[in-house]
């Protein structure tokens, strides 16, 4: 039901935590007056369970942690890949310690920074997390969290067993929106699952986190979708124009530029957001 509280019981949220449209933001044309915005059609689990702290036999790092991040990456830090949170596990194979500690404090794309933590806190999780010798006796300034009563119990996706959102399609559209009247001008499926176009289903859109480019001679310029691809699509009817496979997933708004009279579009293909692979290019194209 609309506004659901949360509760004991699962609610389904939708738009989702991320939002039907996100971060990525829109693209104008100011001239129509219309905008042009991607949204995300995945429905989350909403729930709420009663806060039964264990702390036995925890080591102080483990109950800091258990406390402020075992929500997202799960109780044995294994991380929740379907809904964007990675694992934790070997940390220390990838990050210094000096830099998990600046993550702790600042956070990093979807992880809010956590700069409240005392620095007794802060040691303690990042020797937990780095494997290193954590024997310190859980301290009494966690015992703060007995006194909350209920507490959230994650993000986790409405999925099928297979991964796949558990509603029908679309799971990611592109709207057109005629600011003037407010009504939509165009929406089409954003983006394919390949191991569904392959077996000779239609469109079904994905997932998809950045924003769009719009041109004033009637294109736009997207990536932002789970299947990797750069897209350019007629901005007066929604039509698909042309397509690459970029070398990982760009969940980032490109950026259109000009040198000597040439014009240019560039995307950051980072990947690994939606447990896609992962990259680290800047790809770049020029517009004859």
């Amino acid at each position: 039901r609309i506004y659901a509280p949360p509760g004991l019981n699962p609610v389904l949220l939708f738009p989702g935590y991320d939002g039907a449209a996100e971060w990525g933001g829109a693209s104008a044309d100011p001239e129509n007056g219309v905008i042009y915005v991607n949204s995300n059609e995945m429905p989350w689990i909403m729930q709420m369970e009663e806060n039964i702290p264990d702390l036995e036999g925890l080591s102080y790092g483990e109950s800091v942690y258990q406390k402020y991040c075992a929500v997202c990456h799960q109780k044995d830090r294994s991380g929740m890949a379907a809904s964007g949170f990675p694992s934790l596990i070997n940390i220390s194979d990838k990050l210094s310690k000096e830099e998990l500690l600046k993550q702790i404090k600042l956070g990093k794309g979807m992880m809010t920074g956590f700069p409240q933590l005392t620095s007794i806190e802060k040691e303690g999780l990042s020797s937990f997390l780095m494997d290193e010798n954590d024997k310190k006796e859980v301290g009494s300034n966690l015992a703060a969290s007995e006194e909350i009563l209920y507490k959230h119990k994650g993000y986790n996706k409405f999925l099928t067993s297979d991964g796949l959102p558990a509603i029908s399609p679309p799971w990611g559209t592109l709207h057109a929106i005629d600011l003037n009247s407010g009504e939509f001008i165009w929406s089409v499926p954003f983006g394919e699952t390949p191991e569904l176009k392959n077996q000779g289903y239609p469109t079904t859109g994905t997932e998809n986190y950045g924003g769009a480019v719009v041109t004033e001679n009637g294109l736009l310029f997207i990536g932002a979708t789970k299947d990797g691809y750069f897209r350019v699509f007629d901005k007066h009817n929604g039509k698909v124009l042309w397509e690459y496979k970029l070398p990982a997933a760009a969940f980032a708004t490109p950026a259109m530029y000009q040198v000597n009279g040439k014009q240019y579009i560039a995307i950051a293909c980072g990947g690994e957001k939606l447990g896609t692979e992962k990259g680290n290019q800047i790809v770049a194209f020029s517009l004859d």
